[in-house]
């Protein structure tokens, strides 16, 4: 999971950036995402 610091707003993104070698085969793996969501949303808490 990566974070942007330094903007106006929360920003954080998976680990694995676009993942187009694997895009529509059914490989792509969720747990980055919820990672980087539920950073987003501690970080919201301040």
């Amino acid at each position: 999971m990566n974070i942007t610091l330094g903007l106006p707003i929360i920003r954080t993104s998976v680990d694995h950036g676009t993942a187009f070698d694997i895009a529509y085969e059914h490989k792509a793996q969720t747990a980055s995402y919820v990672n980087a969501i539920h950073a987003a949303m501690r970080l919201s808490k301040g």
